[in-house]
């Protein structure tokens, strides 16, 4: 199994067996994750005016003067003793509008808050539209754990497409590094590890969810406020390149056959011409 196979197995069993995966986004979106940690601060020190100007201009500045002293109150002002990233997704529309979803969970001596906040580029910059804080008497990995035993068909269903859309584009991206093309490879790289849509389901309560016209990763899985969910998408990327490789894939012209020229004899070389000529006897 080469370098690549060995990651790719092992980012789909982190995923997809309840580890935690919070080192993985904080490396792979580290500015969600860290203006995500910042709104949580303005809220613990009650910074009114700049969680308001971080929100989307397009909210309502009224109602948010109103409902953020009500999210505020849920915070403790103390310093956390640890704060960890439990979940993070991206979604993009095909208007090109984004959204981040960062879920953390912050650690107190008597609690633990889960924060979740959503943010979105609709309004031309990345901005707050949604922002949820739920305190905890115990820790959602406790309360929440990704389990197989229990679970409907729907679930299973779910955890079996996830794992042939992953298995599918991880193997069609392999070969998609592995084949010359002509121009842009590395478009068709990023394309061939995008989905169409999202199917997935709340895993504790067994509810379904679909989001049709989204661009997203073959399958995700993560946590939100109210637990671990999990979804899968259809690898659309990939079932293009692999529609496409023919046509995209750059020929390689055959080396011209070297051709050795056959060696003439040459008068001094010639037996006949170096031997003497014979004499009928007398």
């Amino acid at each position: 199994m080469t370098r690549l196979k060995k990651a790719a197995a092992l980012l789909l069993l982190l995923g997809l067996t309840g580890c935690k995966i919070g080192w993985l986004i904080d490396r792979t979106a580290p500015d969600a994750v860290r203006e995500s940690k910042r709104y949580y601060e303005e809220l613990r020190q009650s910074q009114v005016d700049q969680i308001i100007q971080s929100f989307d201009p397009r909210a309502d500045k009224d109602s948010l003067r109103s409902d953020i002293p009500k999210v505020i109150a849920l915070v403790p002002q103390q310093e956390p003793l640890g704060v960890e990233t439990l979940g993070g997704t991206v979604e993009c529309k095909g208007t090109g509008i984004c959204t981040k979803l960062i879920t953390l969970e912050y650690k107190y001596p008597d609690r633990w808050i889960l924060f979740q906040v959503t943010i979105s580029n609709g309004s031309g910059h990345y901005a707050i539209s949604d922002l949820a804080v739920r305190p905890e008497t115990m820790p959602i990995e406790s309360m929440s754990q990704f389990t197989l035993r229990g679970k409907g068909w729907l679930n299973y269903a779910i955890l079996l497409m996830a794992l042939l859309s992953t298995g599918f584009t991880i193997y069609t991206l392999v070969l998609c590094i592995r084949t010359p093309i002509k121009k842009r490879k590395w478009l068709w790289i990023i394309l061939t590890i995008l989905g169409i849509g999202e199917f997935g389901i709340e895993w504790s309560s067994g509810e379904f969810w679909h989001k049709i016209f989204y661009i997203t990763l073959p399958s995700g899985f993560g946590f939100e406020i109210d637990g671990p969910f999990m979804y899968f998408s259809m690898p659309a990327g990939a079932i293009l390149f692999l529609l496409l490789r023919s046509r995209i894939r750059r020929t390689v012209a055959p080396l011209p056959a070297i051709s050795t020229p056959t060696p003439t004899a040459s008068p001094d070389s010639d037996p006949d011409a170096a031997s003497p000529p014979s004499h009928p006897l007398p």
